[in-house]
């Protein structure tokens, strides 16, 4: 008789059919963003349809897994920023047309969190991880024919683990430089934040002195709390900002929106807020997984007091972090300056992209150029192609 194929796979459509210890141990050393609790909220959340590709050993162990999602049109809120109409042509030739082509989209390693990953078992070696990997990602090609996705992208990985995943779809994929994210490690054997602040030369430390002191004369302090006993008050700021951006969002909404993360994700929470005369004016919340603590949202109202931001998403989780012995404070994508001058180091995001065929020659061109936000974090520079394909 023949042998049976390795790894076998399966598919599931929801990831409350894994038991939780199952995908802990598979995903140890992962992300938040690839959790039991977060999955299961960004399936109910963005509503996508959803497959889960599983790869299992001839003893029936997990040993490979990656989450897919189907996005069937242009998304117009959180998810935009997995639109690869918006994301990779847009900043660079003129997209009319592109999304009757390019969707729908097979989302691969995730829809929400800006950092994907394909999960293998640390205990495979190189050769069997790579065998796996491969299956799994032949498996998703499989998935967006199926599924009659017309384009399928793999998007905020490390840049080798996007080189990976393009030499098992073919060597030919687009590797596109896409986003950072900024991470200030705490394993420089800090114990509280005077050891943090004494890491910067004499000048930075008064800078960063100042702004802690400057929010407490203001008579504000830092509160901490779960997110479930402040969501009635966090929820309007979240709305507000968001509102600020352009977003057309309600405060309803956003209620809505932390009331499932607090479903899923609640006992990890750790909402900071800026507290005065018995008002909360600001807050960020993190979620702590691993030896990290996440940044995920922040809101700040016309009365925050002065360095609000900076003392809510930076230096609390930090003073958190080291108080429960976490080595350090992820603070996501974007203004990369102000977070590198607090400490943070920054890691570049790349994208693998299957786009759809024929390929428009100015489409062409824009894949091989980075996304602005990568310019921005410094991990490469606009001008000639990153990547040739």
């Amino acid at each position: 008789m023949p042998a049976d194929p390795y790894p076998r796979l399966t598919e599931v459509s929801t990831i409350a059919d894994l038991p939780p210890q199952e995908w802990a141990a598979l995903s140890a050393g992962a992300s938040l963003y690839q959790t039991h609790g977060w999955l299961h909220w960004a399936e109910e959340y963005f509503d996508l349809p959803t497959r889960y590709v599983l790869a299992y050993d001839a003893d029936g162990t997990l040993v490979g897994a990656v989450v897919t999602n189907l996005m069937t049109e242009v998304p117009t809120r959180f998810t935009t920023w997995y639109d690869p109409v918006n994301m990779f042509l847009a900043p660079h030739v003129d997209p009319a047309g592109a999304a009757e082509r390019w969707f729908p989209v097979l989302l691969v390693g995730g829809c929400s969190g800006y950092h994907g990953e394909l999960l293998l078992d640390a205990r495979l070696d190189a050769d069997a991880q790579a065998e796996v990997r491969r299956a799994i990602l032949d498996r998703c090609r499989e998935l967006a024919a199926r599924w009659g996705a017309r384009s399928t992208v793999f998007m905020y990985l490390p840049k080798e683990a996007a080189e990976e995943v393009c030499r098992s779809w073919g060597g030919t994929a687009p590797v596109v430089a896409t986003s950072a994210e900024a991470v200030i490690p705490l394993d420089g054997g800090e114990t509280d934040f005077a050891d943090y602040l004494a890491r910067f030369p004499s000048a930075r430390r008064s800078k960063l002195r100042k702004e802690v002191d400057g929010f407490t004369a203001a008579g504000s302090r830092i509160g901490q709390h779960l997110l479930a006993d402040v969501l009635t008050e966090v929820a309007p700021l979240l709305g507000a900002h968001q509102r600020k951006f352009g977003a057309t969002i309600t405060d309803e909404e956003t209620g809505q929106y932390f009331a499932l993360q607090d479903k899923y994700l609640g006992a990890g929470s750790v909402v900071f807020t800026d507290e005065r005369d018995g008002r909360i004016n600001g807050f960020t919340l993190c979620y702590a997984h691993g030896d990290t603590l996440y940044s995920r949202a922040a809101g700040f109202g016309p009365d925050a007091a002065p360095f609000a931001y900076f003392n809510l998403a930076v230096y609390a989780p930090i003073r958190h972090a080291l108080a429960t012995g976490r080595r350090a404070v992820a603070l996501g994508a974007g203004s990369y300056q102000g977070k590198v001058l607090r400490g943070a180091q920054v890691h570049g995001l790349w994208s693998t992209v299957l786009p759809p065929h024929p390929l428009e020659p100015s489409w062409h061109d824009a894949l091989t150029r980075p996304f602005p936000q990568a310019v921005e974090a410094g991990i490469c520079k606009e001008g000639p192609p990153v990547n040739a394909f």
